[in-house]
């Protein structure tokens, strides 16, 4: 009896079973709550909804495991046969599809090239060769980091190259006196230039891979190179503003700096086949409009080659991020619920959505980054995109583009993104650094993207 006793006592101490009981409570009450203008299906997506926001915020458990359980809900609360939506038998189908949709094969097949790079050391290679371009004065040493973070972080999870980088750069920052603030801006160059290189791909961050997922479904498919030509010049133009940023408030004290970045890697015919492999896929991405071979296809048969030549094993494959791709089908699968149940329709209509143009798109991406700098930015995107495309008075287009976007500009906190919790446990940077030049930089980010919006998007989907 003692046994159970304590171990009763365990749970009611433990802060998450609370925070999950508030949140069921919480969720609860919306779901009591909504007017009668929401029909009963809308008023459960309602409550799965406000479920997963909480447990995503507040990561009571795993992200990945709050995706598994908003997908079950779906299931059993919208598609049980003929239940509230009259389904058949099949329609619990509707939920479990996502999980094999072309914007997740497409972000697989990123995760497979990004390990060959990994496993074979190319991806050290490459920055050390992106490096010797930058030469030795500190302004210049540092946009070379923050630079090849961002190119880096196009191709590979942000997370990984942020961690690599700090490994990299570790070897200055130990050389320079701990007064020098040149310290601080070098570290924050890394996590900073992993958020606005994500957001210049595709396959660069989940936010983007949801904002096309959620369209898809929607029946407008927008391809690799025309969302390169929109992104890239404004991941171009934030990093510049972000090197000015941190040149002024964090100077050098020194004229020349000197980092060695070694890299065991050699060319051997095995990395020549990943070289081979990840350029074949790249091309094909960025020429998908003329040879008409879909992304995922294309991400799938880089995936499928690298599998075949065995360049990558199945302990490599057992180590993919298996966990943010079932992230992004949970975010997949609640917009799903919100289309189907009438939720999104509804929430639109509400007068808070009655803005038009320029002064929409601000308050989306607003509040895109206000709930990506305390939570996940692929659980923002998933929570937010679904609603934008709804708005009848806004493209769908910008509304979706500008939030997925807007969710990577969240830096003032160490919670904000893996990259800044990266580079806080660095123990170089104080949460006050971070703070005063993250924040700037996302009200500046905000700024840009709000005055290019309207000419970027237009340009690169032809619209």
């Amino acid at each position: 009896m003692s046994e159970w006793s304590d171990k009763l006592m365990a749970g009611i101490r433990n802060p998450k079973a609370w925070k999950a009981l508030l949140s069921v409570f919480i969720a609860f009450g919306v779901y009591l709550l909504l007017p009668e203008t929401a029909e009963e299906p809308a008023r459960r997506v309602a409550f799965i909804f406000v479920f997963a926001a909480c447990f995503w915020a507040m990561e009571i458990i795993p992200l990945y495991a709050t995706s598994m359980v908003v997908v079950l809900l779906n299931i059993f609360m919208l598609a049980r046969p003929g239940g509230i939506l009259d389904m058949d038998r099949s329609g619990y189908q509707a939920f479990l599809a996502p999980f094999a949709s072309p914007v997740i094969i497409l972000f697989f097949g990123g995760f497979v090239l990004a390990t060959a790079l990994h496993k074979y050391g190319l991806d050290r290679m490459i920055a050390r060769q992106l490096m010797k371009l930058f030469g030795k004065k500190p302004f210049w040493v540092m946009v070379g980091m923050m630079c090849t973070t961002a190119f880096l972080s196009m191709w590979m999870s942000n997370t990984a190259t942020a961690a690599m980088m700090i490994v990299m750069v570790r070897p200055l920052y130990e050389q320079l006196e701990k007064d020098d603030p040149f310290r601080v801006g070098l570290v924050l160059s890394i996590p900073f230039g992993a958020n606005i290189g994500g957001i210049g791909t595709p396959v660069g961050t989940p936010p983007n891979a949801i904002a096309l997922g959620i369209l898809a479904q929607h029946d407008i498919h927008l391809n690799f190179l025309d969302w390169m030509m929109m992104a890239v010049p404004l991941a171009i133009v934030l990093l510049a503003i972000i090197a000015l940023i941190l040149r002024f408030m964090f100077p050098p004290k020194h004229e020349e700096v000197h980092l060695e970045i070694t890299s065991t890697a050699r060319l051997g015919y095995r990395a020549k086949g990943v070289v081979m492999i990840a350029l074949l896929t790249v091309v094909l991405w960025l020429t998908s409009g003329l040879h008409g071979m879909p992304e995922a296809l294309v991400g799938l048969l880089g995936a499928g080659l690298y599998a075949a030549t065995s360049l990558l094993s199945k302990e490599d494959f057992k180590g993919l991020d298996w966990d943010v791709l079932i992230l992004m089908w949970g975010g997949l699968a609640l917009g799903r619920g919100m289309e189907i149940s009438g939720l999104s329709e509804w929430t639109v209509a509400l007068p808070i959505f009655d803005h038009h143009g320029i002064v929409l798109i601000a308050i989306s991406c607003a509040v895109a980054i206000i709930m990506s700098t305390v939570m996940s930015n692929t659980a923002t995107a998933t929570l937010l995109i679904p609603i934008m495309i709804a708005i009848p008075t806004a493209s769908p287009i910008m509304l979706a583009i500008t939030v997925a976007i807007s969710c990577s500009f969240a830096m003032a906190l160490p919670v904000s993104t893996p990259p800044n919790a990266i580079a806080f446990a660095s123990n170089i940077i104080r949460g006050q650094d971070m703070f005063r030049a993250g924040a700037l930089i996302s009200v500046l980010s905000l700024i840009i993207l709000l005055l290019t919006y309207n000419i970027l998007i237009p340009l690169a989907f032809g619209f």
